[in-house]
């Protein structure tokens, strides 16, 4: 059985960023979909609240007649009942969207993460030397009598 000694001096950063993109970006793509279709039917929620308020009845001083207010009016949220109605509406591309900034976002912090870990060994293996590894010739190794 031959065994060899290495020494990782140095490892290379850019495959190492690529690597965490990818593994971030995979990693996000679930949570990301739950996040996208929990989104959408917030807002179909938010849509039907907003519009159940443009017309809230109510009895003033114990009146007979009922008496309507317009809340949205009221309380300045046409801008925001407008938005919440156009998101409604391209509910499909707001989740569409949500998991794109999900995965591309995960994906871009984990590759920062795991590239500042590289950088942060390379300067230790400049300091320390780096670790060292054994590898064996995995032709040579006998197969286990376990597995017979």
């Amino acid at each position: 059985m031959t065994i060899q000694r290495y020494v990782v001096q140095k490892i290379s950063t850019l495959p190492l960023a690529k690597f965490g993109c990818t593994l971030g970006g995979l990693a996000m793509l679930v949570p990301g979909l739950i996040c996208a279709v929990t989104g959408a039917q917030l807002v179909a929620v938010l849509r039907t609240l907003l519009d159940n308020w443009q017309a809230v009845q109510t009895e003033l001083l114990g009146l007979e007649m009922p008496v309507e207010f317009d809340l949205i009016t009221l309380l300045g949220l046409e801008t925001v009942q407008t938005l919440i109605t156009r998101l409604d509406e391209q509910s499909f591309l707001l989740a569409l969207l949500i998991v794109l900034i999900s995965v591309i976002g995960g994906g871009l912090v984990v590759a920062l993460i795991i590239l500042l870990l590289g950088w942060g060994y390379n300067l230790l293996a400049a300091v320390s030397g780096g670790l060292e590894v054994q590898l064996r010739d995995q032709a040579v190794v006998s197969p286990r009598k376990d597995h017979i």
